[in-house]
Order: C-alpha cells, then structure tokens, then sequence
C-alpha cells in the first residue's frame, strides 16, 4: 500500500503530539511527586513511625512544638534529624526545627541549658527541655512533662505501715513511680505526726492500705483536707479501716470487710490466673478515668467491695458526692466473708457473701464553694476509692492494662484530663511468648540434635575427604 504525503503528514502530527503529551505526564509525575509524599511503614508494629501513644500525645497539644538541635554543621547528621522530626510534623504540622552549632553561638546554647554538642532542647510554648537521646519514649516523656505546665507533687501518707511507693521489691511501687516520674509526677512520702497538715502544692494525697491504726489526729486532718476541697486516692485492701470509719462516712461509702472471688476455672485458665482472689474486670463505668481503656482487662489480687452507701444522702457526716462506681467484676464472683480463701471456695448463699457483679472502684466528683477552699470556688475536687492496692504494685502493675489504669487515676486526680488519651507508650515485639511444649522442644534442639548434628556432619566430611 502506497501512502500519500497527507497521510505522513497526519502520522507525523500524530507522532508529535503522542511525544508532547508523553512529555507533559513526565512533567505531571514530576511535579506531583515533588510536591505530594506517600509513606508506608511496612515494619511489625510500625516501628518506623511515631506509636499511638505519642500521636495521641501530639494531637492534644494547643501549641507550636519546636525542635533545636545543637550539633556541629554536619550535612549528614542533620539530614538524620530532619528525618526524625518529619515523623513529628505528620502528626502536628506546625512542629520545626533548628540546628545551632553551640561552638558558634555559646549564648544561645546557654540560654537553653545546653551542656554540650549533641543535645537537643524541645520548646513547647513558653516551656522547654533538654534531652540527650532522641529515642520516642525520651521524646513522649518529655513533651508529656510540659504539656502539664508544671511538676505535679503526689503525697504518699505514711507511718501505718502503707504500701512503700519507692521500695523496689515485689510488694513496692518502684515500677508505677519510676513511670510517673517520667511523666511530670513528683511522689513524695508524708508523715503526718511531722506536719499536721497536707502540703498545699500537693496535687492529691494517697492513702495506700494502711496496716496499723490511725491516730484520731490523722483522721481528722484527712478528714478536714477532704472537706475544704483536697483530691484523694485511698487504696484499701480487705482486713479494716484502721481508724479511717470517719473518711469512709464523708465519702458517703461503704466499704466491706471480705475478700471478692471468683472461681471460675475456665475463666482462670484463659487468663493464666492461679488464685481464685485475682479478679479481672473488664467492665467500666462512665468515668473519664476508664473511658479511653477500651476492651482491656485489669486485674486486681485480693479486693474488696467498695459501693456508695445509699442512706449517705441522710447522713449528715456525708457530703454532697457525684459517684460512679467505674470498676465492676463479674457476674460470677462474690464477696467472700468468711475469710477462708484455700481448697474449694464457693458462695455460701445462707452466709453473709454478696453475689457479684461487685462494685471495686468508685470516683467521686464535686463542685466546690467559696467556703470550701480559698480561691476553689468552681473548681471540681475528685476522689477515687479502690478496694485493693495490690494492682499497683511491682509484681501487678504490668498485668492488663493496671498501668494503664494507674497512670489515668493520677492523670484524672492532678486535673490533666487531656492526658488520660494517651496510653502508657510500649513496644510491640519485644517478647518472645511460647508454650511449654515449644521451650522443651527449643532446648532439645540447641542442647541435643544442633550439636550432634554438627558433629555428624563434620565426620562425614573428614571421612569423605579420607577416602578421597
């Protein structure tokens, strides 16, 4: 077939035109793929992004955050750090960054408390930090720390033989206030027959499980720190009040003598759980100290019940209280009375045992007058009641979500509500689980079939060699 020179005319143009719009794609491509950015993080747990906790951290902040890194003018490390800080800036998009070479400007480094090159200072408003490691956990406490806008002070009472908040023994609290610590708590211990009274900066006082009597004295300045307006956690375990009968009157409550059980093998197994007195509770109420926890389970060694009186309201030691009772076991637990907690519990219906579900936590609100507390009025005071104190200690706390659930109660109490989001921050793929099957067959491996077979194998080679 002969063509005619219109038809190569009409190929030409057509072949112009496919190159000039083959042309203007590239551009497009080009340009978009400057101007737009799609990450993925195909990592277990998306270790290459910023975790949930700190995200959720991030997008409660009301103000700029700010990065200054004091290093040397290093191309390369500063490309690290930008690196870093674009993870930030996804998730708060007015986050900066500034490098400063503290060997070229020494006022500036110490107008920042700069030591030395190599620290980076975190500002959050008018508030700052200097960190040396830019690892996420270093990172969330800090921003975590000035998002509070100050160090909340935490009074332990003691002197009765309480639960010891620094010791590091399993019966101790070491874990829970290294982890407030961290935070912007300050946990300081505090004997009453020294002061006779609760520091006013304290943000709340902790009665944790008291062991010997109180003085009435004691009482009565817990009793009046209450009624002028102080936030309180009273953890208590079953055994007695200890003198603590007036407390329990001004909170409108009433807590039991007995030891809640549940005695549900099936539930035991699931759970990994050994003793029938290590209840878990997976139902909440409607306080903001348990809303964010989601589906989790929290578990609680030897509680007791902790309900609202319900003839407080004619009581005239009670004050005016909003309750709810935000920890609840189980329909199948009860409140076991008698105080025999070995061989094969079960309820006794012709005793005085309360059949679940049970009330173990309560959180009580209300709003304070003038006369009340100097410049209080309005302000809202908060107690939190547990029956147990045991899920906050060294060999509890990282059972469930318990640290979870601590941190929220001492979030709610010092009034940081917009932190009660943000879980505590962990790793995912930090722990190797396996059943006892699987360790023994590991063990047989590396200790038995590994070795042999190495040996084996070496022979064979020597003796295919020889032969050779």
């Amino acid at each position: 077939m002969k063509m005619s020179k219109n038809a190569h005319r009409w190929i030409g143009l057509q072949n112009g035109i496919f190159y000039l719009l083959f042309l203007v794609v590239i551009g497009l491509l080009g340009f978009l793929g400057r101007e737009f950015k799609f990450e993925a993080d195909w990592t277990y747990g998306s270790r290459n992004s910023l975790s949930q906790p700190t995200q959720s951290l991030l997008k409660t902040l009301d103000k700029p955050l700010k990065f200054i890194a004091y290093v040397p003018d290093d191309p390369a490390l500063q490309a690290q750090v930008n690196k870093l800080v674009d993870k930030y800036k996804r998730v708060k998009p007015d986050t900066s960054i500034e490098f400063v070479n503290p060997d070229l400007d020494p006022v500036r480094a110490k107008q920042d408390n700069i030591q030395y090159s190599g620290q980076l200072a975190i500002h959050l408003g008018e508030r700052s930090e200097v960190v040396e490691s830019t690892g996420e956990q270093v990172m969330l406490n800090a921003i975590q720390r000035m998002s509070r806008g100050g160090e909340r002070l935490v009074v332990f009472i003691e002197g009765h033989n309480e639960r010891n908040p620094l010791a590091t023994e399993s019966t101790g609290m070491s874990k829970l206030v290294e982890n407030l610590q961290r935070n912007g708590f300050k946990v300081q211990p505090h004997n009453l027959v020294r002061t006779q009274s609760i520091p006013e900066n304290a943000s709340f006082a902790v009665i944790a499980s008291p062991q010997q009597d109180l003085l009435p004295g004691e009482v009565a300045v817990l009793k009046k720190y209450a009624e002028q307006g102080g936030n309180l956690l009273w953890l208590q375990d079953p055994g007695g009040l200890h003198g603590l009968q007036p407390l329990e009157e001004l909170l409108g409550l009433q807590i039991q003598d007995g030891t809640v059980i549940d005695a549900n093998q099936a539930l035991q197994e699931l759970l990994g759980i050994k003793h029938p007195a290590v209840i878990p509770v997976v139902d909440y109420g409607k306080s903001e100290i348990v809303r964010k926890l989601g589906n989790v389970q929290t578990l609680f060694p030897f509680a007791t019940m902790v309900a609202r009186d319900p003839q407080a309201n004619e009581k005239t030691g009670a004050l005016a209280w909003q309750v709810d009772e935000f920890l609840n076991t189980l329909p199948t637990s009860w409140l076991e009375t008698s105080g025999v907690l070995t061989g094969a519990v079960a309820f006794d219906e012709g005793s005085n045992d309360l059949p679940g579900p049970l009330p173990i936590g309560v959180s009580l609100t209300r709003t304070l007058d003038a006369k009340d507390k100097a410049n209080a009025k309005g302000r809202q005071q908060r107690v939190v009641v547990v029956g147990d104190s045991d899920f906050m200690l060294n060999n509890f706390v990282g059972h469930g979500a318990n640290l979870d659930l601590a941190s929220n109660i001492f979030n709610w109490l010092s009034a940081d509500d917009k932190l009660l989001a943000v879980p505590t921050i962990r790793a995912p793929d930090t722990q190797l689980a396996w059943g006892e099957t699987s360790g023994y067959v590991l063990a047989i491996f590396f200790l038995f079939v590994l070795p042999i077979g190495l040996v084996l194998t070496g022979t064979l080679i020597w003796w295919r060699r020889r032969k050779r």
